[in-house]
């Protein structure tokens, strides 16, 4: 479905997302060397899952010079993520991501949540409100509701979860069916799964992640696969 796009500015260029679907390679470290050659869109560096050193700005700046913006994430573990808690240094990381780089994502329940995306507003940049069920597909109705309250906050909307049937894949098609006031990413987990971050993008899903140095998700494929299909 046609949707409005959401625009950042950084450093090095243009980052927008929404109409043609975006390819983002999820790097679990900060290897630069890892993104050499990545034909994708964006890079996402899960902080995370890294031993978050000094200069991780400086490192992901580096990425965005040699040409790919980065969506900076900082999972936590309630929601399949490594960070351990919600807590001021998680919001500082946040604060300095929304100054330095393309984008950031940051789950619909965390307390910080309006902040981090209030900040990017003012600052031009994208903020990605996600929710993320590794347990189950809540119902049609239940998603949508989701949808409509991180749409009011954030940029984009990123709903992320684990496929227990068949009919769990048409209740994420039908969100990617309806008409949102932004741009929304789906994301269907599962090993059985792995097409649907094809097919979702097909049907209009804004964003598709494949990893770059290992899967952050169930049912992940490589980036250089995903823009060999896509592109």
């Amino acid at each position: 479905m046609s949707r409005t796009s959401a625009v950042s500015r950084y450093a090095t260029g243009t980052l927008t997302i929404g109409g043609v679907p975006c390819v983002v390679g999820a790097l679990s470290s900060l290897d630069v060397t890892s993104v050499a050659g990545f034909a994708g869109d964006l890079v996402e560096v899960r902080l995370d899952k890294t031993s978050r050193p000094a200069d991780w700005l400086e490192r992901c700046q580096a990425i965005e010079a040699a040409g790919k913006p980065v969506l900076l994430t900082a999972r936590l573990r309630s929601e399949g993520g490594e960070w351990a808690e919600d807590d001021s240094r998680r919001l500082a990381t946040y604060q300095a991501a929304v100054n330095g780089l393309a984008a950031v994502d940051i789950e619909l329940s965390s307390r910080h949540c309006q902040t981090v995306a209030a900040e990017a507003t003012a600052r031009g940049k994208i903020c990605i409100v996600s929710c993320h069920d590794f347990l189950k597909t809540p119902p049609l109705a239940e998603l949508c509701q989701v949808i409509e309250k991180g749409q009011r906050i954030g940029s984009v909307v990123k709903i992320a979860t684990m496929i227990q049937q068949p009919g769990d894949v048409g209740v994420l098609e039908a969100l990617l069916q309806k008409s949102w006031a932004k741009p929304l990413c789906v994301i269907a987990m599962g090993e059985r799964w792995s097409s649907t971050r094809v097919s979702f993008a097909r049907l209009g899903s804004c964003l598709t992640y494949g990893y770059l140095d290992q899967p952050t998700a169930p049912g992940q494929i490589s980036a250089v696969e995903l823009v060999r299909q896509l592109k």
